[in-house]
């Protein structure tokens, strides 16, 4: 009997198509030999071609389930995604300083890429506010980054973004081509190192989610950063090859 397995704890929001969110977490981490445990923190109705509504969980019933969950499991690693609301976010505060000093993921998701907003003003304020501090590594794409620091010059980015935390950054599709995506990753030092990652045609849905799970995997097995993050983009990569054109629009990323 297997039970020594890395635990994963992730919190995001619940996507129906599966291919983002919660339920895609899940898949990825218990592909990559780790288990996923879940805090759902807002439903959205959505497919791969439209975005239509979210709405955020009962506070009280995230918190509860929160309790029960770190009185039975030792967490090893903390992803978090979507985060919905004010009270959300105070009470995944509350886990982060319960589970102290685990190393914490954050997909800082503003809009889904089925094109609907996720995160307002007001959350976006609390996110910097109360969870980025507590970050390990942070992984918006060029496009949040910008809107996360009110910044457009990278460099401006970088710096705005290290005044909300001493953590790593991994600023994903830095350059627009047709042919490549380019992926910084920066420490409160400046960049720390880049890679270049040959394009796949196609449009597909989930693929930050799927990254900083497999990362998270990866840092749970104990690995350094620069080592979970090249390992969390081969298995991406690996993913949307193998993914599945299920919908009308956007492909969904199939694990191993």
């Amino acid at each position: 009997m297997i039970d020594n397995l890395p635990v994963v704890l992730t919190i995001g929001g619940y996507d129906p198509t599966g291919g983002a969110g919660i339920t895609a977490d899940i898949r990825t981490i218990n592909s990559l030999n780790c288990y996923a445990i879940t805090l759902i923190s807002c439903l959205t109705s959505q497919n791969t071609q439209e975005f239509s509504a979210i709405e955020q969980i009962n506070p009280e019933l995230f918190a509860n389930q929160a309790n029960l969950l770190l009185s039975d499991f030792k967490v090893d690693v903390l992803k978090i995604g979507v985060l919905k609301g004010t009270r959300i976010i105070e009470e995944t505060k509350k886990i982060i300083d319960k589970l102290e000093n685990i190393k914490v993921v954050i997909d800082p998701i503003i809009r889904s890429s089925s094109g609907g907003l996720l995160s307002d003003k007001t959350d976006l304020e609390a996110l910097r506010e109360l969870i980025f501090p507590n970050a390990y590594l942070i992984t918006p794409n060029l496009k949040e980054a910008k809107i996360l620091s009110g910044e457009e010059d990278l460099n401006l980015v970088i710096e705005k973004l290290r005044s909300f935390s001493s953590c790593y950054f991994l600023i994903k599709d830095v350059k627009r081509s047709q042919d490549q995506i380019v992926n910084h990753l920066y420490s409160n030092k400046g960049l720390k190192k880049s890679w270049c990652i040959p394009k796949i045609p196609g449009s597909f849905h989930g693929t930050g989610c799927h990254l900083a799970s497999s990362i998270s995997c990866f840092l749970a097995q104990s690995k350094d950063l620069e080592e979970a993050i090249e390992l969390g983009q081969k298995n991406t990569k690996g993913a949307i090859k193998r993914s599945l054109k299920i919908g009308q629009d956007q492909s969904i990323l199939k694990n191993r």
